[in-house]
């Protein structure tokens, strides 16, 4: 496959076209950057390209640049920042705006990663936009995570290690020249200190760079080099159905039938802000009912109740490994609504688009 070629084929699939089923795996590792604006992930990213075209790797870069709010554009200055490398047959660079998309990347940053490692190249860079707590959609499309901090962040270190802290394979302190180093590596050992090792890993690494001068780029790329990828489930397996899915206009009277006339309790009410919808749980038998109330008349239930009334909305399964399910779904041709993402209750779920499922409104949910 030519470059031309590559590049036309990233059009479609950045515009919601299946991968081809011809596309082979690849063996390349997907490598996702992320981290607070001001890291300075992307001059990191340009000193890692350095340091692999030295050691003769094949490179792709996926650089996601926010989507105006004002006139859905996007500056893409991740690419401006590598143009020594536009020339380099060998790095592939590839721009791409969030489109609306939340979590740091767009809908289409996971299938561009794996059309660039089934075009053959050993490994493909996956940028995101700057990210804060909750935004950890890179970890389900990378091989390895790389958390980019710098020194001085202090209360904000605080505030994301609920977040993306949390899923980081690797640590890279950058900007190290700057006072504060010491206390920011403290402060990251202290917050791994109170958590648990992923399995098969004993400690997440914390490295020290300078990226505009290189310093500790070689050490950090040879880390990388010797990390695994990750088991892909052949076929990621249904565990059951999770609930039942109900859009009612009042929680409280749909309560006179559900509760009073089928003696159905509630195990959990709450709202769920980020949906904009009152959630009532009634547990039955080995799954549950979840009513769903919307608390703004903008909302998805809401414009849903408007459209065809109170009814079934959807279908929740658990499934064993949602995110490799998620991507041998999109690989097949199946749309996803949003990428996986963090529910209310802390389960990663994702829809599946109704047009694609013979009219079904699907959300999967992974299993505990």
């Amino acid at each position: 496959m030519t470059l031309r070629e590559l590049a036309r084929l990233a059009t479609a699939v950045e515009n919601g076209a299946p991968l081809p089923p011809s596309l082979p795996e690849g063996e390349g590792l997907i490598i996702g950057i992320t981290g607070p604006p001001g890291a300075g992930k992307s001059t990191l990213v340009g000193a890692l390209i350095d340091d692999l075209r030295r050691r003769e790797k094949r490179v792709a870069i996926i650089a996601v640049d926010p989507s105006s709010r004002a006139t859905g554009g996007a500056v893409l200055g991740d690419r401006i920042r590598m143009q020594r490398h536009h020339a380099d047959p060998e790095v592939f660079i590839r721009s791409m705006a969030t489109r609306g998309a939340f979590g740091g990347l767009a809908k289409t940053s996971a299938a561009l990663a794996r059309l660039f490692r089934g075009a053959g190249f050993d490994l493909v860079i996956l940028e995101t936009v700057g990210v804060g707590q909750d935004e950890i959609e890179v970890t389900f499309a990378a091989d390895v995570t790389v958390v980019v901090l710098v020194p001085g962040m202090g209360d904000e270190v605080q505030a994301i290690k609920a977040g993306i802290m949390e899923v980081a394979d690797v640590f890279v302190i950058n900007k190290a020249d700057r006072p504060g180093v010491e206390q920011t590596q403290r402060e990251i050992e202290n917050m791994l200190s109170l958590g648990h090792p992923k399995p098969g890993q004993a400690e997440v690494p914390i490295f020290r760079t300078v990226a505009t001068l290189g310093t500790g780029v070689l050490e950090l790329v040879d880390h990388l080099l010797s990390c695994p990828r990750l088991e892909r489930a052949p076929a990621p397996a249904v565990c059951g159905i999770d609930h039942l899915a109900i859009a009612v206009p009042s929680i409280d009277s749909a309560l006179a039938f559900y509760r009073d006339q089928l003696g159905l309790e509630i195990s959990l009410r709450e709202t769920v802000e980020k949906e904009k919808v009152h959630v009532a749980m009634l547990p039955v038998g080995d799954t549950r009912l979840e009513l769903l109330e919307p608390s703004d008349p903008t909302s998805t239930i809401a414009r849903f109740i408007e459209k065809r009334g109170p009814g079934l909305h959807h279908v929740a399964l658990r499934v064993a490994n949602l995110s490799a399910m998620a991507r041998t779904l999109e690989t097949s041709g199946i749309r996803l609504l949003a990428p996986p993402q963090m529910g209310a209750g802390g389960h990663l779920y994702v829809f599946l688009h109704p047009g694609d499922t013979g009219g079904v409104l699907w959300e999967l949910i992974q299993d505990s």
